[in-house]
């Protein structure tokens, strides 16, 4: 099996993606190093093991490697990847970002889970 492909579903559902992406709400914290002006707060709109998209309130230039924090419900979470490719959308703008190297084939799934999964009453 392809990695990130889910058996479920057909590989043509997939288009041009490599992995399958799965919809997430976490906080981010990001560093570009070419950038100045430190921090930039965002949102990870979806992941997948070979990156993310990304809602950020300024545009990151294409081309421009980010370290990023993930904030799970498990605690922070260290990714690095390289802005692919951004779009506006509304207020914001919209950022690919591709990490080095793939993730495991069940990174994305295993974050999708944690975070929708319900906290015990």
């Amino acid at each position: 099996m392809t990695e990130g492909m889910n058996p479920s579903q057909p590989r043509e559902s997939l288009g041009r993606r490599r992995f399958l992406r799965l919809p997430v709400s976490l906080p981010l914290v990001g560093q570009v190093a070419q950038r100045s002006g430190g921090q930039i707060r965002g949102t990870v709109r979806n992941v997948c093991s070979g990156g993310m998209m990304v809602e950020l309130p300024v545009e990151v230039e294409p081309g421009n490697a980010m370290r990023s924090v993930l904030h799970t419900k498990q605690g922070p979470m260290q990714v690095e990847g390289r802005v692919v490719w951004t779009a506006p959308s509304g207020n914001r703008i919209l950022h690919g970002v591709a990490f080095p190297e793939p993730k495991g084939h069940l990174f994305a799934m295993d974050l999708f889970l944690r975070e929708n999964r319900s906290r015990p009453a």
